[in-house]
């Protein structure tokens, strides 16, 4: 088991550098977040802690071996007072212990029942142990979730810049073209004009992409954990998916790492609810032992081995136990409904992220087509322009529209994304791989 959990947590030591890494794709973004996070250390930590518990617990079966020394000094020991049988001398005074003396005690117990306290705590930190880790998986797959939706904002964005780019070629083009006709006198200065306004309406547009791409780029840098990073940002793709909503509730409740750790921490209470029963029995344990001493007038050194078989039988305890079943009795109730509401939370999830991923969809395909048409109509505009035979208006108009389908087509694609992110969160599994 150790040497699954070091795949998730040591995993992270072979990443680069971040100050030699150049161009980071999406994959070492990741693990490099994963490395960073605070969070994902403390949870390893939890999950050090809870091995040296569930290590402890078996220890409880072994035997426990103690060693006893004391020196004792007395200010004064009971006597006993003997007549001796000749005449004429007085009684004597006898110690029945020495005043100073040493005791050395070596014991060994062997718990032999204890009403299976010892087996329900061993099985509890075992269980406990489980848990970590899979809430340390839960935890990587939430980091991952923020990230691949950063990384797709950061893309998006990188794209609209790209396009906002484009719209200002295209306006500055227009403007020439616009500038070139005026002072031949072929168009009138309200085309020019227009022109214009229409150039700085795209240079402020690539303004505010530029604004939102720095942005973007500021919050994935800060969810990784890094101050400075040189990102290698893919333009975003889709891939047309066919997903099967009650299959993948279904496959989340197998495979989603917070339902696993909520499922072994319930069993968890479970053995709870047992120990806190065990507490009614009586405990049974094996001593045997070695002693010695020089406690005993008259007497060197005594020393003596002894064996015991101990039962504790617990009658009273100020109703400590009672309170405590109803304690253990509450925490699995609590643990069922924690789980139930992770499932409802994970069902509802899904369901709204296949149908982001549905609408996305339904966009790009409507986006792509606007994209090719408007695209038609700019090229048919600048051509009617430039022979005389349309408007400036049709051309400022025709490139707004471009600009805008473009803008429609990269936010559909984002959103795709962004959504497959979160199924992917919900089901604890990759989604395109499957298909």
């Amino acid at each position: 088991m150790k040497a699954k959990v070091k795949l998730i947590i040591t995993a992270f030591s072979l990443i680069p550098s971040i100050a030699t890494a150049e161009g980071l794709p999406l994959k070492e973004l990741l693990n490099v977040a994963l490395k960073n996070n605070p969070q994902i250390q403390i949870t390893e930590k939890d999950y050090k802690i809870a091995r040296y518990e569930q290590k402890e617990a078996i220890g409880k079966f072994l035997p426990k071996i103690e060693l006893q020394y004391s020196r004792i000094f007395q200010s004064d020991v009971p006597e006993i007072n003997l007549s001796l049988p000749a005449p004429g001398l007085p009684p004597q005074q006898f110690p029945l212990i020495e005043k100073n003396y040493y005791s050395f005690k070596a014991t060994l117990t062997q718990p032999l029942f204890t009403g299976g306290y010892l087996y329900y705590n061993y099985k509890i930190k075992s269980k406990e142990e489980k848990a970590v880790k899979f809430q340390m998986k839960a935890k990587v797959n939430e980091i991952k979730k923020i990230i691949k939706k950063d990384y797709y904002s950061l893309s998006e964005a990188k794209t609209a810049v790209d396009i906002a780019k484009s719209y200002v070629k295209a306006a500055r083009k227009h403007l020439q073209d616009a500038e070139a006709f005026y002072k031949e006198g072929i168009v009138p200065r309200r085309d020019l004009l227009e022109a214009k306004v229409k150039y700085h309406e795209a240079l402020e547009f690539l303004s505010k992409a530029r604004s939102g791409y720095e942005v973007a780029l500021e919050k994935l840098k800060t969810d990784i954990g890094v101050k400075t990073v040189k990102i290698d940002v893919k333009k975003l793709t889709y891939k047309p998916l066919k997903l099967d909503t009650e299959k993948l509730i279904e496959t989340a409740y197998q495979n989603n790492p917070l339902i696993k750790f909520l499922k072994l921490k319930k069993e968890e209470a479970n053995y709870g609810v047992r120990i806190a029963y065990s507490q009614f029995l009586p405990k049974v344990a094996a001593v045997i032992g070695y002693e010695r001493t020089d406690q005993y007038p008259g007497i060197d050194k005594f020393d003596e081995t002894f064996g015991a078989l101990t039962i504790n039988v617990p009658i009273f305890e100020g109703t400590q136990r009672y309170w405590r079943t109803l304690k253990a009795k509450e925490t699995k109730q609590k643990v069922d409904l924690s789980l139930k509401e992770a499932k409802d939370k994970i069902k509802l999830g899904i369901v709204a992220a296949v149908s982001k991923i549905k609408s996305a969809e339904s966009r790009i395909k409507t986006a792509e087509a606007m994209v090719e048409e408007a695209k038609e109509l700019l090229k048919d505009s600048e051509e009617r322009y430039k022979a005389q035979v349309g408007t400036s208006t049709e051309v400022c108009d025709a490139m707004a529209y471009f600009t805008k389908a473009k803008g429609m087509l990269n936010s559909a694609i984002a959103d795709y994304n962004k959504a497959l992110a979160e199924l992917e969160y919900y089901t604890g599994t990759e989604i395109i791989q499957k298909q």
